[in-house]
């Protein structure tokens, strides 16, 4: 799964031809949290504001509002197969945590790709709409983990490769590249979602080293 995630706002890798709005950092995402996601409308490039928390139009009032769903059945869910058809979008992202149990409980594990580059994650989003209000929402799509982080994690987000950018857009395919990814311990200041620093995302030593 993905449940936390972190993009400091600038980053935002060259094949975007939208004008990036002004993003405050926030390397704690966290669901119910506001994110710049990108999309494709009028054949071209958009930034907007998404809540990270998926309702989709037809749902009534609801506390169900699903974060992640499973790539391999999206296609078939009655709740996310008409977004994944018409209504795809891509998070943009410098890393993201996972959880590990240890003996010494659950540590925090930051990922992020081997050069430290803006990544993102595959997502799909739906309007809501209340009354006179609109809510745009979305969920990140997740996949098996590489090899290499499963110890870590048995999912991961599904990484779209900057090449696939416009392909995922328009009809929801991508090239399935393995994009080498990092991953190192972190304070477990993280489990606070308060905590909002770029100081969350730096590698600590722990007792299991």
């Amino acid at each position: 799964m993905c449940g936390r995630f972190a993009f400091d706002g600038e980053q935002w890798p060259d094949v975007v031809t939208a004008k990036p709005p002004n993003i405050e950092p926030n390397y704690n995402i966290s669901p119910q949290d506001n994110v710049h996601c990108l999309t494709m409308e009028n054949e071209g490039h958009n930034i907007t504001s998404m809540k990270w928390g998926f309702r989709p139009s037809w749902s009534k009032k609801s506390s169900m509002e699903p974060i992640n769903a499973r790539f391999e059945t999206v296609s078939e869910k009655p709740m996310f197969r008409d977004s994944f058809q018409r209504r795809r979008c891509l998070i943009p992202a410098n890393g993201w945590y996972e959880w590990k149990t240890t003996p010494n409980g659950k540590v925090p594990f930051y990922h992020q790709s081997e050069g430290n580059d803006t990544i993102f994650f595959a997502g799909i989003y739906d309007d809501w709409v209340d009354g006179n209000q609109t809510k745009r929402t979305f969920c990140i799509l997740t996949t098996t983990s590489h090899d290499s982080i499963s110890h870590i994690h048995e999912r991961m987000p599904l990484l779209v490769p900057e090449g696939s950018v416009n392909n995922w857009l328009e009809n929801g395919t991508f090239e399935n590249i393995s994009l080498p990814i990092n991953v190192h311990p972190v304070d477990r200041k993280v489990n606070s979602t308060t905590a909002k620093g770029v100081g969350l995302t730096s590698p600590i030593r722990t007792l299991f080293d």
